[in-house]
Formats: structure tokens, sequence, C-alpha cells
């Protein structure tokens, strides 16, 4: 089997970072975190949600420097306590500044070395943007149906879940990474194991009005992070899984 590649938590801070240096210091805190955690207009809970998903990345940047470097010399922990003083410092009531000026030039540099030094061990290539915009849309059209249609209340419930699950997952692709979508599927695809009723309404070939919708919507998007290198064979491991479900 391939070795697993790094689903790279330094460059995805950096992309946040920069962004975020593109903003003004007097615009408002919260508004900015809006726009570059595109929640605009849905809610202070996915924002706060979403900003948690930030706020974990230098915890998983040490966890992914020390499981593949241990050896590393020089860990400079620089970067790290001015994210997190940005993070806990901020006001969302008040401007962009209380969290941008923690950030400093040498943040920026040790970030960048150290997401060029997981890019050594190879890293997952990015989800192109519209191939999630897609899988985006048939889960909305999904979740539509399945609330409009005759199924159970606790049928209803256990997919909507399962599929808001992949659909935050991939949302929050730009800041929390791949994994959260490769366990989110295995997640949906393990639930068919403790559930008879479930296992039908999400395999082809059983009749369910919906078995073949999800059974493509869980293959499609194992094969989008299997194209990103994240886990070589996840696609192929979800069709086998699925074939054996219809049976």
């Amino acid at each position: 089997m391939s070795e697993l590649k790094i689903d790279n938590p330094a460059q995805r801070l950096l992309d946040l970072l920069e962004q975020g240096n593109k903003y003004q210091r007097t615009e408002n805190c919260r508004k900015v975190w809006q726009n570059i955690l595109q929640t605009e207009g849905m809610g202070e809970g996915l924002l706060l949600t979403r900003l948690g998903h930030a706020m974990a990345l230098p915890g998983r940047i040490i966890q992914v420097r020390e499981d593949n470097f241990s050896t590393l010399r020089g860990k400079s922990g620089h970067w790290k306590s001015c994210v997190d003083s940005a993070f806990i410092s901020q006001s969302l009531n008040e401007t962009w500044h209380t969290f941008r000026d923690k950030i400093d030039d040498r943040t920026l540099t040790e970030l960048g070395m150290l997401s060029d030094l997981f890019e050594t061990r190879g890293a997952h290539a990015g989800i192109a943007a519209d191939e999630i915009d897609a899988l985006l849309e048939r889960i909305t059209h999904l979740r539509n149906e399945i609330r409009e249609s005759e199924l159970s209340a606790a049928m209803k419930t256990l997919l909507l879940k399962q599929l808001a699950q992949i659909q935050e997952a991939l949302e929050s692709y730009s800041i929390s990474g791949v994994e959260p979508v490769m366990d989110a599927v295995q997640s949906t695809l393990g639930l068919a194991v403790l559930h008879p009723e479930y296992r039908n309404e999400i395999s082809k070939g059983t009749g369910s009005p919906f078995g073949e919708k999800i059974s493509a919507l869980l293959t499609d998007t194992a094969s989008v992070v299997t194209i990103a290198g994240a886990m070589p064979m996840i696609a192929g491991a979800v069709h086998t899984a699925l074939t054996y479900l219809s049976k």
C-alpha cells in the first residue's frame, strides 16, 4: 500500500493568515472572519464552528511535525505562540487589529518553512473548487428530496445527519483539509453495518428511492479524495463496501 501523504495543515493556516493580511486593521473582526471562512449570512454558530477549526490548526501542525519529523532540530515555537495569542486576544466585536497585530513576518516565514518541510513527505493535491461545488449541489438536492419523502422520521434523521456531515466537511475543506471528508464517508458506511434499514437506503439495487444516488455520491466523494492522494485505496474500498452492503 502506498504511503499516506500529509494533509498539510501548515499551508492551510498560512493561507488563512495571508488572506487576513489583505484586510485593513480598522475593519470589523467578525466581518473579516465571515469573509475568510465563508460564513457571511449563515449565522453565528457556523462562524464559531469554523473559527474553532482554524484555531485547531496549530495543534494539528505540531502533531504532524512530531509524527513525521520527531528528530527535527530547531523546533521554534514562535509561530505557535503568536497564532495562539492572536486567537485568544481577538475581539469579534472590535476591529481586525486585535488579531492581525499579533501575526508578524517571522510567524509567516516559520509556517512557510513548515509547509515546505511537510511537502517533502508528500502532501495531498488540492481538491478543485468546482468539484467541491458539484458535490455540494448534489447533497443539497438529495437532502431536499429526503425531507420531502415518505421515509420514516427516524430514517430521515439518520440520512440527513450523515449527509450534513459530508456537506460540512466539504464546505470546511479549505480550513480542515481532506481528512474530515474521509472520516465523513467512512462514518456513513460504518453506520450501515449496525443498522439494516439504513443500509438498505444507501445501497444500490435494493429498490430504495435514494440508494442509487447516495451510493453514487459516496463513490464520487471517495474518488475526489483518492485523486487528491489522501488515501490511495479509499475509492476502491468504498465501491467494495457498497457492493457488499447491497447483497
